[in-house]
């Protein structure tokens, strides 16, 4: 059966979870192709609806990137940022960070190591004003927990000589780049992938 079959039988299938469906594809497709690069057209054929299907969804190509971002930041609060949250030791606050977002990114990887969060970070631009500073707050607002939890572990003398807000960013650097050389058909399993991660990060951040 062919790619583009299967996710016409997948959409019909799951009509309820139909705008989750077209946000998928569309984030593999963006990750590949860039945002300009992708029709409206392109996307209604790989779901396997009309391009007015489509807009029965989603009223257009910006709203539409909007709602791929925002489902990406769904997924990072359901699955990283709540659990951290319940967290009050900060060593294991950031290893839950470190790990749950690794899996994240790996686990929900397409064929081509495409995931909805790695748009988050590349395709900004392409959000209208308003959405654009929604999309920016929840990111901040990510960066900052990762934030306070090193500042926790400095002020415990866990944290070696290193600038919080460099290491804040060089370490979801690391995390999001995954999407860029993970293979889903390689020999690393996404389990294996988040644990390597997670100790390189830890042995650069935390003092032995």
């Amino acid at each position: 059966m062919s790619a583009v079959k299967s996710q016409k039988k997948q959409v019909r299938l799951n009509g309820a979870d139909r705008l989750d469906e077209i946000c998928k594809v569309a984030a593999r497709m963006i990750c590949e192709k860039g945002y300009d690069g992708t029709s409206m057209s392109e996307i209604a054929s790989a779901v396997g609806i009309t391009k007015a299907g489509i807009y029965h969804h989603i009223e257009g190509k910006r709203e539409l990137l909007f709602a791929i971002m925002s489902y990406g930041m769904d997924s990072l609060h359901r699955e990283v940022i709540v659990p951290a949250r319940a967290i009050s030791d900060p060593e294991s606050r950031l290893r839950t960070i470190i790990t749950n977002h690794a899996r994240l990114i790996t686990s929900n990887s397409g064929p081509q190591g495409n995931n909805p969060v790695t748009i988050l970070v590349d395709e900004t631009a392409g959000l209208m004003p308003a959405h654009r500073r929604k999309v920016n707050q929840r990111k901040r607002s990510y960066v900052d927990m990762i934030r306070q939890t090193l500042t926790e572990l400095k002020d415990q003398g866990k944290l070696r000589d290193v600038d919080i807000t460099a290491a804040s960013f060089s370490l979801l650097g690391m995390i999001i780049w995954l999407s860029r050389w993970y293979n889903p058909r390689g020999r690393l399993t996404p389990d294996q992938v988040a644990q390597d991660i997670t100790r390189i990060a830890l042995g650069g951040l935390l003092r032995c």
